[in-house]
């Protein structure tokens, strides 16, 4: 924290955080029970068979919700045209028809949601393999001091503008 942000909530001056690196040790992952397991959903992606005719599905919803309101209004229309004791019955299945479209239309929304859900899930999966394959490649490379591509280093606000200083204190001599 800045000293104006604390001087204008009173708030007792932050102690320095210093960051050591983290041991092997504490990370505490199994790489070779990760890689395993990344295996074995390989394995069952290749299984899986794929899926097909998704959009005709949803041609088959469109096609029933656009009868379902048609239905709606033709029976909407034929109930207002009948004496009242036997609109009853007809403006019933007319609210039925409208259930049915609006069901046929929140199953498709239904479907395309599942799907973005497990694309998410498929882009994280493959994110965690890709951190789990450089872990790997950093442990087998730990001799090397070239860096592995891809990899981003992490710094904290602190130790950047330690080094901005620094290397202005340095440029000034």
């Amino acid at each position: 924290m800045s000293k104006k942000i604390e001087d204008i909530f009173n708030m007792s001056p932050a102690k320095e955080v210093i960051q050591q690196p983290v041991q092997e040790e504490e990370i505490g992952l199994d790489l070779a029970k990760l890689q395993e397991t990344l295996d074995t959903a390989d394995k069952i992606d290749q299984a899986l068979p794929a899926v097909r005719d998704l959009d005709a599905l949803d041609k088959d919803m469109d096609n029933y919700a656009e009868q379902a309101m048609k239905s709606f209004q033709d029976l909407m229309d034929l109930g207002q045209n009948v004496e009242d004791r036997n609109a009853a019955g007809i403006f019933d299945v007319a609210s039925k028809m409208m259930t049915n479209a609006i069901t046929a239309k929140t199953a498709k929304m239904d479907k395309k949601l599942k799907m973005i859900e497990m694309q998410m899930r498929k882009r994280k999966l493959d994110l965690e393999e890709k951190k789990v394959e450089m872990q790997i490649a950093k442990m087998n490379e730990k001799d090397d001091d070239d860096p592995i591509e891809g990899a981003a280093e992490v710094f904290d606000r602190s130790s950047m503008i330690n080094d901005i200083i620094r290397k202005m204190k340095e440029n000034d001599k």
